[in-house]
């Protein structure tokens, strides 16, 4: 679905520039050059074939410019062939607006590649620092330093096969990352009552406070604000039962009820007492309409078990 969508973008921005440039070679070929009067908006349409170039550089990169400046040198030399003007600096104005598509198509394609070089790298390393942040914190509230990695990839998978856009998906990424983030909050003890005996009713208040913890702390974050509202109600229960807020139904965002399925399959297939997927995804069913949104968990459970062993198997301490 990821796929899909970037597809669909990149065919959209083809068309645009294919109708720009078809539009601007039709008047160029269609409109005369004399009279003086349709030479000077010749030479105006010919200056719109610098457009295409351009574009395709900053959406595109270098391949897509070379692509569209081959194009537009076509066209454009396809028409100076059957109206080659006499005038010699007429010849030369034409040479060199040749050279200057290529100029200004390469250069912003050049340099979209370079820009795009350094912010998948910027990315890259702040997805590393958070890996790092998440996998301590899941070492301090559980036993496994994995458990929100496997959370990410469950919590994907769902929102591939339910369609979201590419925004939305990497909310949905993060917030499945960092739903656990406000546990930084929670005071040692707690984790240790957690392990032991279970939590008397003061922690169990602190314990919960949690994902409004975590939404207090991503939601200052620019790149984060959408997550921020996925972990904030990662633990709100689709018949309101939930907390921190008791939101009900739609009123909890998509990505919080998909992390919910998500967390609680993880949680299931790998914690104290694991049960097998087929078991787990049997129990989650049980909690359909309770817990989590029905259309999320039938989808979830359409993901089939060969898919969802593959992400545990292949993510090992």
């Amino acid at each position: 679905m990821k796929k899909l969508h970037l597809i669909h973008g990149s065919e959209s921005r083809v068309v645009i520039l294919a109708l720009l440039l078809f539009v601007v070679a039709f008047f160029h070929f269609a409109i005369p050059t004399k009279p003086h009067t349709y030479h000077t908006l010749h030479i105006v349409l010919r200056k719109l074939y610098f457009l295409p170039p351009v574009i395709a550089g900053a959406w595109f990169g270098l391949r897509g410019a070379v692509y569209t400046t081959s194009a537009v040198t076509v066209f454009f030399s396809l028409h100076a062939f059957l109206d080659w003007p006499g005038n010699y600096m007429e010849q030369a104005n034409q040479l060199g607006e040749l050279v200057s598509f290529w100029v200004v198509g390469l250069v912003p394609g050049w340099l979209f590649d370079r820009q795009r070089a350094l912010l998948a790298e910027l990315a890259t390393a702040h997805e590393e620092t958070l890996l790092a942040l998440v996998s301590a914190l899941d070492m301090r509230a559980k036993t496994s330093r994995l458990h929100s990695l496997r959370v990410r990839e469950y919590a994907l998978r769902l929102a591939d096969h339910l369609g979201v856009t590419e925004k939305e998906r990497k909310a949905i990424g993060f917030g499945a990352l960092l739903h656990d983030v406000g546990k930084v909050a929670i005071h040692d003890s707690v984790f240790t009552l957690l392990k032991r005996i279970g939590l008397p009713e003061k922690e169990l208040k602190e314990m919960r406070a949690y994902p409004e913890e975590g939404y207090n702390l991503l939601r200052k974050i620019g790149f984060l604000r959408e997550a921020a509202e996925i972990v904030r109600a990662h633990r709100e229960h689709f018949d309101g039962s939930g907390y921190p807020r008791g939101l009900k139904g739609e009123e909890i965002p998509v990505g919080a009820r998909m992390l919910l399925i998500a967390d609680t399959f993880e949680t299931l297939v790998t914690g104290t007492g694991a049960v097998e997927c087929e078991e787990a995804v049997r129990m989650i069913r049980g909690g359909s309409g309770r817990e989590f949104d029905p259309k999320l968990v039938d989808l979830f459970a359409g993901i089939g078990c060969d898919e969802l062993k593959r992400v545990t198997s292949a993510m090992v301490e």
